[in-house]
This record gives C-alpha cells, structure tokens and sequence, in this order.
C-alpha cells in the first residue's frame, strides 16, 4: 500500500476532502471522528473526544460545502447527526436528534447512511434509517421538528435498514 491511516479505533466509514485531496475524514466503530492529513503521516491530526461524540458507530460522514473546507458532518445508529470543524474536534459544532416528531416525544432514528450534495442546497441532507425511514434534514428548517422531514412513512416503506441512498 501506498499509505496506511492508523485511527484509534476501526474505521466504519472514510471521505477525502474534494478541496484538498490529502485530508480525510473517517467516523469510528466507537464513535469517533479523526482527521488526517496524510501529508503529515499515518496517525490522526484531530480527533473527537469521546465524551463529546456519537455513542454508537459512525456509518456515514460528507465533507460539507463551506469556506474554509475544514468542516463536515457525520451520522450514527445513536439518533444524532453532528456537524464538526476539522481544525476543533473537541465538540460538534451543531448537533440535531433525528426523530420522527410523533407526541409524546416520538422515535429516534438511528442513521445508516447520509448523502450530501451541494447542488440540492447547501442546507439539505437525506439520511436512510435502521428503521427503514428516509430523513430529509434542511437546517434553514430547524423550527419545524429541527429540520427533519420524515419520508416513507405509509405503504412500501423500507423492511429492513437503508445502508445507501443518493439523490437523483
């Protein structure tokens, strides 16, 4: 192998910077977020503090449209999608529940994939559940149930966990 990254813990899922093609970002099977400049060798330049992050795997994790090019977000089965600056990974910039706002406090999902595409809006996310619920999150949104738009609710709904998904 040409490089070997070496996180503190096993990686679930790893993403290049489109901007600078040398930083990666990778969610842990602990929870972690790590940050690599694979410029300055194998071991991670930043890494989330425990206490700070996800309590359950990292699945998924997109640079985010900005501009410094430093920040991304990241989702995991424990109900929480955090967004984070790569140069301070002590805590998430931002954090939102992913829940399908039903009374009494409702269900939190558990997020299995994410797909983040500047061309949708800068603001718009898709998430797929373990629950088999497609998320729609627009944070420009956030007073109407944090953002989150709950699809796939009725008939046909997912069986099982959605593992991928991608706009169209």
């Amino acid at each position: 192998p040409m490089q070997q990254l070496v996180p503190a813990s096993p990686l679930c899922c790893l993403r290049f910077n489109p901007k600078v093609p040398e930083q990666v970002v990778g969610g842990s099977y602990n929870g972690l977020i790590s940050f690599f400049d694979m410029r300055k060798g194998s071991t991670p330049v930043e890494t989330s503090v425990i206490e700070n992050s996800h309590h359950d795997p990292v699945y998924d994790i997109y640079w985010v449209s900005s501009k410094t090019g430093n920040q991304c977000v990241s989702v995991s089965t424990d109900g929480q999608m955090m967004w984070w600056d790569t140069r301070r990974l002590g805590e998430p910039t931002d954090v939102i529940e992913l829940n399908n706002g039903a009374p009494g406090g409702g269900q939190v999902l558990g997020g299995a994939s994410l797909e983040y595409n500047t061309e949708a809006g800068p603001t718009k996310y898709l998430v797929g559940t373990e629950q088999g619920v497609v998320l729609s999150v627009n944070l420009r949104n956030k007073k109407t149930n944090n953002g989150v738009t709950i699809y796939d609710q009725g008939a046909g709904k997912h069986h099982g966990p959605i593992y991928s998904i991608q706009r169209n």
